[in-house]
């Protein structure tokens, strides 16, 4: 059972401009719907930017950090299956995120948290 910290932390680090970008789109748009939908739309623009510029030439260089390289094991499954029936629980207990940004990290903690107990596998050649 061993955590990954530097996998966790790239898989992470996409949540967090998305989350800069919510706040800055929400003090001019009031509804948080379509100030979160605008956020998504800039940061997709960006996003496919910096995956073809500075991402893929990175990941070819260390594929040992590529996310794509890494395959569920027992650990991760068991993560997987506990922390989905601790969101469950948190909803039917009405005690889930009341803003987007919530949501935002929650999902980013889950999806590093389960992408950090996965195992490398190499790469598919």
């Amino acid at each position: 059972m061993k955590f990954n910290v530097k996998i966790a932390l790239i898989c992470f680090a996409p949540y967090l401009p998305l989350i800069a970008l919510y706040l800055v789109t929400h003090i001019f748009i009031a509804n948080k719907v379509i100030a979160l939908l605008a956020a998504f739309g800039i940061f997709s623009a960006f996003y496919i930017f910096i995956h073809y510029k500075y991402s893929k030439p990175f990941f070819k260089q260390h594929p040992e950090l590529d996310p794509q390289h890494f395959e569920f094991n027992t650990v991760a499954n068991v993560v997987f299956a506990i922390a989905t029936i601790v969101l469950m629980g948190l909803v039917i207990f009405n005690v889930y995120p009341k803003s987007p940004v919530g949501y935002i990290l929650v999902f980013g903690f889950y999806y590093a948290i389960i992408n950090g107990f996965k195992t490398y596998r190499g790469q598919a050649k």
